[in-house]
Parts: structure tokens; sequence; C-alpha cells
């Protein structure tokens, strides 16, 4: 299968806080060719004493190596797959930080470990990596985002390489869950690979560090706020509830265990673009929420 066809490396996980708040945010999606093969994302920001204290992660599927770039004393944390919202990722204020995104299914060939072992902890680097102290070394020394960048890479390529991998059921898998934005079940699963359930769900608590199930609906949940980019709110209420919520009360209760607000606050707070909402738009959206 030809990389770029792949739904899981066009994967691109949102977290609104950083980006609609932070003016310094950066990001960097490497080639699909290099020896991340496409299974790597960077982003990077600076923190500063207002908004340290609002930031709130929200649950991507993904695995983070988080990096305050302090030159004197920098520090880093392995973040593992997160099942719900929360806050405290980033607690070190007038810092630059640096992060290593890993895509769905690509932590453990770097890491050495089942991706499970890490779920919903925050754990220092230099408790799981050799050589820790080089890479932030090397990465923090740096001043630029795009330093910092190839600062990795050159880490990676002298004690990781060769090249990121995936196995392939899980690389299958992940697509088939992205490709249909988050509506398939572990037993569509099942029969289509052939595997049982139970062994679905080993391969993803290893590779993932969240079930089938709970993957599914960080997808889906992710992709309900790509929606909510649009401009058409009406067409985006129908598309949302396309995505097999039982029912209203069913969306707002998984939209706030996510996001730690409801899907009218999160729209009244106005991070559906950096102007706002419309007095129209918000009746609208009020009317379903």
């Amino acid at each position: 299968m030809l990389l770029p066809t792949r739904p899981s490396i066009l994967y691109r996980p949102f977290q609104p806080a950083f980006v609609k708040t932070l003016r310094s945010y950066s990001e960097y999606l490497p080639s699909l060719t290099d020896p991340f093969g496409g299974g790597i994302q960077f982003y990077g920001f600076y923190m500063d004493d207002l908004n340290v204290n609002q930031m709130f992660v929200i649950p991507e599927g993904c695995m983070s190596l988080v990096i305050c770039c302090y030159p004197d004393a920098p520090s880093a944390n392995i973040c593992g797959t997160l099942f719900k919202g929360r806050q405290g990722f980033f607690v070190r204020s007038e810092c630059e930080y640096f992060v290593i995104r890993f895509l769905p299914g690509y932590a453990e060939h770097f890491f050495r470990y089942p991706v499970g072992e890490f779920s919903e902890l925050e754990i220092p680097v230099g408790d799981v990596i050799p050589n820790a102290a080089e890479l932030l070394e090397r990465v923090a020394l740096r001043k630029t985002f795009h330093e910092r960048v190839r600062a990795f890479e050159g880490f990676y390529q002298t004690y990781i390489g060769p090249q990121l991998e995936i196995p392939r059921l899980i690389a299958y898998l992940t697509d088939q869950i992205i490709c249909s934005r988050g509506t398939l079940h572990v037993n569509d699963l099942s029969k289509d690979t052939g595997y049982s359930s139970r062994y679905l769900i080993k391969a993803f608590e290893r590779y993932i560090g969240a079930s089938p199930k709970l993957f599914s609906r960080i997808i889906r949940f992710q992709h309900v706020l790509e929606l909510l980019e649009l401009k058409d709110y009406k067409q985006t209420l129908e598309q949302i509830f396309e995505l097999g919520y039982f029912d209203q009360n069913h969306f707002i209760k998984e939209f706030k265990e996510f996001s730690l607000t409801t899907p009218k606050k999160y729209v009244i707070k106005g991070t559906t673009g950096p102007a706002g909402l419309t007095a129209a738009s918000l009746n609208t959206l009020s009317k379903h929420l």
C-alpha cells in the first residue's frame, strides 16, 4: 500500500487550546519518504504565565514526547495515550516546548516498550530511553523550531533507525477506523481481518494504548472538532449526528468527557474561528445543543 494513500498517515490531530490560543504555535509534518515514514509529527510553542493554566489537552489517539527547552535545565516527559481531556502536561511557564507526536501505532518502535504501559501517564524520558540526556542537550540548545526538528532527526538516525515501522495489521486497522471516522465496531474489524476480537483488543492495547472501541470514539471526536471548523453549521450538525451517536445526550456527554466542556460552550468561546461566531450561528447551534 502506498504511504500517501493511507488515512493514518494523513491524520492530523487537533488541539484547539494550542492552535487557537498560542500565537507562537508551529507545526511540521516530515516527508512521507523520510526515515519516520510519516509516523511522526512535530509541534512547538512558547508557554507564558498567562496561558500555563489554560492549556487543556484532549485525546487524539497518539503518544507524545514533550520537551521543555530550558537551556540550563531541560526536561522531558513521555505522555501516553489519553482516555479523556485533562490539564497539567505543560506546567513550566516562560519555556519553549518542543513536542514529538507519534501517530497511532508508531511509538513502540521508538520507545521499545508496549505503548499501553504509558497510557494516561507522564513518565520522565530518562526512565525509558538510553541517551536521554544527549537528546535533551541536542534539542534544548537549539534556538529555533526547525533546528530542533533537525536535532531530533539526528538523534533518531544515530540511536533508533532505520525507518520507523508499524505492524501491518495495526496499520490496516487504524486506516480502517480513521477512514470510517470512528464508526467501525471491533466486531466489524474482526470479521474483516479474521482475527478474534480478543486478539485485536490486545494488539491495540500494545501498539495504540487504547482499546479499538476507545480509539474509534477518539477518532470520531476528532472528526467532530474538524466539522465544527466549518462555516455551514446546519450541515455540520447533520454530519455530526450521522456518526453513530445514540442521541443528543450521548453526543454531549462524550464531547464533554473528551473536551472538558459542552459543545455549546466550546462553540460560544469562539474556538471554531479566530473571529468567533455570529449571533445567527450561535442561535442555530443553541437550538440543537
